[in-house]
């Protein structure tokens, strides 16, 4: 069956398969709906806000709490005040907690903020309900040319401000423009510094 669906600003066009609920099995381990080939566009007043696309979304509405789990990977992308991509996040797995609106991606995450940093870990956890996204595993930052690593992240969803703990990276800096009277060797510009560390790091803008 294929079903167009209208709700709460929302407009899915998806391949349903409802399945049956199983007496001698455990309710909680029953997939109570199949969707393949899934793509969600969300809006307010009009305005396009967010398209989540998935070959697969299994739920489990019998399960407590209640989860939709997309074995197969997932794709969002979120849009700015004009209907604009501006943020995007891809995994190659996710669990979405529905009563919560909490997700867990898990496996080649990559999520890119509105001014184009860009974050690469394994595993992310993200509160739509506060707008927040964070990690307790290694992760990668890169900003404006730098590369920043970290074990420990949190950031608003947009990229607006976010945190690292543990952090090591690059920073570029400019070198000084050589003298006449110089005769030492002078390195080109935006060098690489020597990795650094400190104990966090936070930035907004």
């Amino acid at each position: 069956m294929v079903a167009l669906l209208f709700v709460g600003g929302a407009i899915s066009l998806m391949s349903c398969e409802d399945t049956l609920k199983t007496t001698d099995l455990d309710d909680e381990k029953i997939v109570s709906r199949t969707v393949r080939d899934m793509e969600s566009l969300q809006s307010e007043n009009g305005v396009k806000k967010q398209l989540m696309r998935a070959s697969l979304r299994e739920e489990y509405e019998y399960a407590k709490p209640a989860y939709e789990e997309y074995t197969r990977g997932i794709e969002a992308i979120g849009f700015d005040s004009l209907g604009m991509p501006a943020s995007s996040v891809v995994a190659d797995y996710a669990l979405h907690w529905t009563e919560r609106d909490l997700w867990e991606l898990n496996g080649n995450v990559v999520v890119e903020g509105e001014d184009g940093q860009k974050l690469y870990t394994q595993q992310l956890r993200w509160d739509r309900k506060i707008k927040k996204i964070y990690s307790n595993v290694d992760c990668k930052v890169e900003q404006d040319g730098d590369v920043l690593y970290g074990v420990g992240f949190e950031a608003a969803d947009d990229f607006s401000r976010w945190t690292f703990l543990g952090v090591t990276g690059t920073v570029h800096v400019a070198a000084a423009e050589p003298t006449a009277d110089s005769t030492a060797a002078t390195p080109p510009l935006h060098e690489e510094s020597p990795e650094t560390r400190v104990d966090s790091l936070t930035a907004e803008r």
